[in-house]
């Protein structure tokens, strides 16, 4: 079964403190993007979700171009594409790995690291 392409992305709007509420409004009525946070200093937390890179270039852009935006950065995106590459290198990895396959019981693991010798080095140090 194919899904279909989606993109999510977060972006921080920065405008001028008197222009918080009415790009709130203009910005919530572009279909695909939702404000989430603002804060006094003229930061707009927006989310978009488009179906492919070229209309979620296209929400930025449009909201750059809205009068009194500063400027916007797109800060973290999301591909459905990500998802099922992901998937599939998950499925070809084995998921328990080799050392856990390894047929010892415990009495024949054996430590040899020093935690005394890290410890006096430690305490030396900090004397």
């Amino acid at each position: 079964m194919q899904e279909e392409d989606f993109n999510v992305s977060s972006l921080v709007v920065l405008c001028a403190p008197s222009e918080i509420a009415r790009l709130w409004e203009a910005i919530n009525a572009i279909s695909g993007a939702e404000c989430h946070y603002k804060d006094e200093s003229g930061k707009i937390i927006v989310t978009l979700e488009s179906q492919s890179i070229e209309e979620e270039i296209k929400l930025l852009k449009q909201i750059e171009g809205l009068e009194g935006v500063i400027s916007a950065q797109m800060i973290y995106a999301y591909h459905s594409t990500e998802l099922e590459e992901m998937r599939e290198e998950i499925a070809q990895q084995d998921a328990i790995p080799a050392i856990l396959k390894e047929d010892k019981s415990a009495d024949k693991i054996t430590y040899s690291g020093d935690v005394q010798g890290a410890l006096d080095t430690i305490l030396k140090v900090q004397k």
